[in-house]
């Protein structure tokens, strides 16, 4: 039997995994629990999550705290076909869906995978990835192309953070303290009521979390690695018999240290400008969380916004208007060569993105045979990029322009706007078959200008340059369901994806290739969703396959990170999500994922190390692409006394081997792994939580990501993934 048929077989198995947990007879028993109905907004307008033709995963903010996830990157235990990283400071967040990557680092590359926070979308990743989750009502990961509603840098899906909104009726709140190791220290607060009964209400939560450092710099002898993050949000919310109004606003700031990195090969002969890394390295490279960077890794961010939602109910009809400004601002510095010489420390990056949005739609009445959403939208986004990285005193002074400082500065600026139209169609044609067709037009001007001047000779002096360009897109989507129960809904759709062009602003030998083009992209899915066994078990499954055209592509070269256009690029998959309450207090989830993503034509490629020019990688993986994906978790509640229940949590998460450089160098081929996690407690009848928790619990090492360090010869060099920690964790409902 072939390894994909094997692999297909063994997620296929993932569904039927849960109605064998338990005996027969507990499904029918009285006292079971049921999986409840999630109501999402996946289609601008609020449906049963089985209603919805996409591959949806719906986390509640209830689960969220149950299996504490506390911030972005920890949403990869719970969907499937997801991975979330951040790579260095928070600019290089990173996100892969479908086997499908983005980082932001450069500000005129967009992303294929769009992250909203309560509608509006965020310009970088970074902006939302790098705050803690804070009164959160619940998390939709929407997979394959979102374009029709949602827009660009959907391509290959979305994510969608939506905040509890303020109880205009009632006061009430919730407050938590974690400590741990490392001298981790977090705090949740939230509290909600009415100001006028019924008609106007707030709501404020607010977080602070800090720890020490989980790496030990050996060359400066002190820790590093440490956290240290503040977040505030407020909500006012009016209600009226044909009007409602929510006005937010946010904050956030991070103040941390990080990241070091850290050895992690080092290959015969590894050497700096002829200095040999071996004699220096520690014992355990990588593993033994020790850096030996001479410089600091430091990641200073902030940024926030307003936001205005409202909602005029004319009939039966809703008419929206979403306005929102943000702002972030960050200025990371980091030692880029790695190692214990002055050669490339106090890498200076300063960056500030401004946005504003609008959209306006409507919304037909939900129970008639046609319904049907329109709108329009506008965007404006300046981003501003400086960076500054010199060579020390120990480069080699041939690479130094005498009488200089030999340093190289970039300074750029890029002005983006979205204009757009949408619209979308559903037409139930009997109670149990209902079609659909959405559209929406988008045009994107783009301007930037980039500066840069090099007192050395690894960059050129270019000077400056103005450049524009304008992508528009006509993306689509079409689908079919059929409900042939109210329990069970099948559905086929296809969908065209659209991702704009952009520019290479980064340090550069030349001009060349300082634009790349939009990509494009079709997905065919078909899927099942499903309640069984009396609404004790849920079972959700989808399969994909998904063409891209001219995808853009992202490498490092050893000097800079470049985009280039690959011509054709496919991936497909099936995704399992399962769930089930078999009997009272257990409760089960699994999901698993199948994906095979490759480029088919792709001849202009990064070549491996040795090797010269380019290569054609047509037939091979795509970098940073797992293809097996599987998450899962078991939890137990049971009375101990008449006040007290105990509660038990187990969760676990695996992602097979990837290769994270473009080209395939094996010294980048991360294998795969998993991590266990675990909570034990008691919760009171008045809502006092106290548990005993312990993340990676099994303390696996592995690695978030390696790159061959700059300048170097034979040294790989990475972030290694967090250690075990052992806590305490008490809240308190209200």
């Amino acid at each position: 039997m072939s390894k994909k048929k094997l692999a297909l077989r063994a997620v296929l198995v993932v569904g039927t995994m849960l109605s064998g947990v338990v005996p027969g007879a507990a499904w029918a028993a009285d006292t079971a629990a049921t999986v409840g109905e999630v109501v999402v907004t996946a289609q601008k307008r609020s449906e049963n999550v089985k209603d919805v033709p996409i591959a949806i995963t719906a986390v509640s903010g209830d689960t969220l705290n149950q299996a504490q996830i506390v911030n972005f990157h920890d949403l990869t235990r719970v969907v499937p076909s997801f991975n979330s990283n951040q790579l260095g400071d928070s600019r290089a967040a990173g996100m892969n869906l479908r086997g499908v990557s983005s980082v932001q680092g450069n500000p005129g590359r967009h992303s294929s995978l769009g992250l909203f926070i309560d509608g509006v979308f965020m310009a970088r990743t970074g902006m939302g990835s790098s705050q803690d989750f804070l009164d959160i009502e619940r998390v939709e990961v929407l997979r394959g192309p979102q374009g029709t509603l949602f827009g660009m840098n959907t391509a290959a899906g979305l994510i969608h953070i939506i905040t509890r909104k303020p109880d205009l009726e009632s006061f009430g709140g919730s407050g938590e303290v974690v400590f741990g190791d490392y001298d981790t220290l977090e705090a949740r607060a939230r509290i909600t009521g009415p100001l006028v009964q019924g008609k106007l209400g707030f709501s404020l939560a607010a977080s602070g979390s800090s720890r020490n450092g989980f790496t030990y710099n050996s060359t400066t002898q002190r820790d590093v690695d440490t956290e240290k993050k503040m977040s505030v949000r407020g909500k006012l919310m009016y209600r009226a018999d044909d009007f409602e109004a929510v006005l937010s606003a946010d904050y956030a700031k991070e103040t941390s240290e990080c990241c070091a990195a850290v050895i992690y090969k080092l290959l015969p002969g590894a050497n700096l400008g002829g200095r040999p890394i071996a004699p220096i390295a520690p014992a355990g490279l990588a593993y033994s969380r020790t850096t030996i960077q001479s410089g600091v890794n430091t990641n200073p961010n902030k940024g926030g916004g307003v936001s205005a939602e409202l909602n005029w109910y004319l009939g039966d009809f809703t008419l929206t208007s979403l306005t929102a400004v943000r702002s972030w601002q960050l200025t990371p510095v980091n030692d880029a060569d790695a190692l214990p010489y002055q050669y490339l420390d106090g890498f200076v990056i300063h960056q500030e993105h401004r946005q504003v949005s609008q959209e306006l739609r409507i919304a037909s009445p939900a129970d008639k045979k046609l319904t049907y959403v329109a709108g329009l939208f506008f965007y404006d986004r300046l981003s501003t990029d400086f960076e500054n990285i010199r060579l020390g005193a120990d480069a080699p002074a041939a690479l130094k322009i005498p009488g200089t400082d030999a340093a190289t500065i970039t300074d750029a600026r890029v002005k983006d706007r979205t204009y757009a139209i949408f619209g979308h169609l559903d037409y139930n044609w009997t109670d149990k078959f209902t079609t659909s067709v959405g559209a929406r037009y988008t045009r994107e001007p783009q301007e930037a200008t980039f500066t840069q001047t090099s007192n050395n000779r690894v960059y050129a002096n270019l000077g400056t340059t103005h450049q524009s360009r304008e992508d528009s897109e006509f993306s689509w989507k079409l689908d079919a369901r059929y409900r042939w129960s109210p329990q069970v809904t099948t559905y086929a759709s296809v969908a065209r994806g659209f991702k704009p062009g952009g520019f290479e602003i980064t340090r550069r030998s030349n001009m060349a290739n300082f634009q790349f083009e939009p990509e494009t992209n079709m997905n065919y899915e078909l899927g099942l969703k499903s309640t069984l066994f009396e609404q004790r078990m849920s079972l959700n499954v989808a399969a994909f396959y998904t063409v891209y055209s001219d995808f853009q592509t992202l490498a490092f070269d050893g000097v800079a990170y470049t985009t280039r256009n690959a011509d054709e690029f496919v991936t497909q998959g099936v995704e399992i999500e399962a769930e089930a309450r078999p009997m009272q207090g257990l409760s089960l989830s699994a999901a698993a994922s199948w994906i095979d993503a490759r480029f088919t034509d792709f001849k202009i490629g990064l070549c491996k190390p040795g090797f010269v020019g380019v290569c054609d990688l047509s037939g091979q993986r795509l970098n940073g692409s797992a293809q097996f994906y599987f998450n899962g978790a078991v939890s137990y509640r049971h009375p101990i006394s008449a006040a007290l229940d105990g509660t038990v949590r187990l969760d676990y998460g695996y992602k097979s081997d990837i290769y994270i450089s473009q080209n395939l160098d094996p010294n980048t081929h991360k294998g795969g792994y998993g991590v266990l996690n675990g909570r034990i407690g008691v919760e009171s009848a008045d809502g006092l939580v106290v548990e005993l928790f312990a993340r990676n619990l099994l303390d696996k090492k592995y690695m978030n990501f390696m790159y061959g360090a700059p300048f170097s010869t034979g040294v790989y060099v990475g972030y290694v993934g967090a250690p075990r920690v052992i806590g305490v964790r008490a809240s308190k409902q209200f």
